[in-house]
């Protein structure tokens, strides 16, 4: 490997001066992403990039893709950092890739309704050129402001409006992607008509920056709907309120988008905001299309929330949870970190799924609320959260709970999404033998591991003598147990603003 020194140089070389960082500061902000992770995770991985560079072309990322076989530096692409499972965050130092500053709308095809967007590009300023002239984003991840286009796409984000027009995958019709060789290819002819014959979208969606770097992606687009609305409805239980959203998919009501909310939620809500609802587990309905069916399914609503106990809030109440609806991990601003277990469940399933997550909080005896929305008729996104202090030797062991949530997701049915570095341990109990091939396309598009190695399909450390490089999947799962084991001794509850105990009677 080649000394750091030389390697600032030549990447100094290829991209300027004022974009490749190397101070301890700049290092530092992209030690993790939206997760907390304990101090501890230092002993097993160097988190820390040794430079963080800012391409503003693919070419230039072509160029420091290459420039790893002279260095010997591994390569960690990032967006804006919003994922919950390290999978942009480095393991072994290297070179850090922020694709933001290629952040430009390339074309928009109203006819074709398609639009190409450089993948630093955040899905809100995109969504927001779209809206100038008269478009929508069909599917928007939960952290669309922050979250960029790459980023989506490479961690098989979910989102609101999946349930009505299909998953993002859906929405992807082309990408340009940079191979771990250098090479810039694209993973699908331009026509719609071509897509079904050769086409290697669906195996970089998903695959966690592991196979290359996104820089750039055609989505599909929808023209502005006629009429677009929220309706909310309060439940005096989670199973009334689960029993609901069910009851959408068995009325065959096509809402845009619903979310489910427990009491909770709303809890921390209203300790960080003045107004906000009464805590009670909601249900936001989003719903679009033309103005009469829109209004028929309001009707439909209302007849289902009935029978069930619920309450219909205010117009503007559920106008205003809806426009809140990026920000429902809010509730981190009370603690010194925050841990999110992102699941998939059975739809059929969503009410026990709801019961087991604040089942395991109480069990576990941590604070946190539980959230899940609709993505299909057969599949609900269920995504709980806990705080936690990860300035504390024992703040590490809320992620205990992301292992115990995601067994819980598998026995339902499910499984949990991402994989990263924190939960490599399930590829297997997913995918079953399959985990094994997958493994195997990676050997083919990186044989040398050149770009976010020792992730999604196996677990390196920061070490690289033998023995000691790489850690068992297995270990790292049996580290959660642990965690979980943990948690649930302790003698008392995390405790972070007496105003968040006070309204939940604590």
């Amino acid at each position: 490997m080649a000394s750091l020194d030389y390697a600032h140089r030549r990447l100094v070389n290829a991209l300027g001066p004022e974009r490749v960082a190397r101070g301890e500061l700049e290092r530092m902000v992209y030690s993790h992403d939206f997760a907390s992770l304990p101090k501890a995770a230092l002993l097993q991985w160097q988190l820390y990039p040794d430079f963080v560079v800012l391409p503003q072309t693919t070419e230039e990322v072509a160029a420091v893709v290459r420039l790893s076989d002279e260095t010997g530096l591994p390569i960690t692409p990032r967006g804006s950092g919003t994922g919950t499972a390290g999978g942009s965050v480095p393991n072994r130092g290297g070179v850090l890739v922020d694709l933001r500053k290629m952040n430009r709308v390339l074309a928009f095809d109203a006819d074709d309704r398609k639009v190409t967007v450089e993948a630093g590009a955040t899905w809100e300023a995109v969504a927001a050129h779209l809206a100038t002239r008269g478009f929508v984003l069909p599917v928007e991840p939960v952290s669309a402001p922050s979250s960029t286009i790459g980023g989506g796409i490479s961690n098989g984000a979910v989102g609101f409006g999946a349930y009505r027009r299909g998953s993002l995958r859906d929405m992807v019709l082309d990408l340009e992607v940079v191979l771990p060789d250098g090479r810039v290819v694209h993973t699908a002819s331009p026509g719609e008509a071509g897509r079904a014959f050769a086409d290697l979208t669906p195996l970089f969606f998903g695959a966690e920056g592991t196979l290359g770097i996104v820089t750039k992606a055609t989505l599909r687009v929808d023209p502005k709907p006629e009429e677009a609305r929220a309706a909310a409805y309060a439940f005096p239980d989670d199973a009334s309120a689960t029993s609901f959203v069910v009851g959408i998919v068995d009325a065959g009501v096509a809402v845009h988008h619903a979310t489910f909310l427990d009491r909770d939620h709303f809890v921390f809500e209203r300790a960080l905001t003045a107004d906000t609802p009464d805590p009670a587990p909601i249900v936001l309905a989003s719903l679009r299309g033309p103005k009469d069916e829109v209004l028929e399914q309001e009707k439909t609503l209302d007849g289902l929330a009935g029978p069930r106990k619920g309450t219909k809030l205010a117009a503007d109440v559920a106008a205003r949870q809806w426009a809140r609806r990026f920000t429902v991990y809010g509730a981190r601003r009370l603690s010194r970190g925050l841990v999110v277990s992102a699941n998939l469940v059975p739809t059929g399933r969503l009410g026990e799924a709801v019961a087991e997550a604040r089942g395991l909080i109480e069990r576990l005896r941590l604070n946190g609320a539980v959230q899940a929305s609709l993505l299909s008729p057969t599949t609900a996104s269920l995504a709980p959260y806990v705080l936690m202090d990860e300035t504390v030797p024992s703040g590490g062991t809320a992620l205990g709970f992301v292992k115990k949530m995601g067994d819980a997701a598998i026995e339902m049915g499910g499984h949990p999404m991402g994989l990263g570095l924190l939960l490599v341990f399930n590829l297997e109990r997913m995918h079953g033998r399959a985990a094994r091939s997958l493994g195997a396309v990676k050997e083919v598009f990186d044989p040398g591991r050149k770009i976010n190695g020792g992730k999604t399909v196996e677990l390196w450390t920061k070490f690289t003598v033998p023995i000691l490089n790489s850690v068992p999947p297995s270990v790292m799962g049996f580290g959660l147990e642990l965690a979980a084991f943990l948690r649930r001794i302790k003698p008392t509850k995390d405790r972070f603003v007496a105003a968040y105990e006070r309204e939940r009677g604590a």
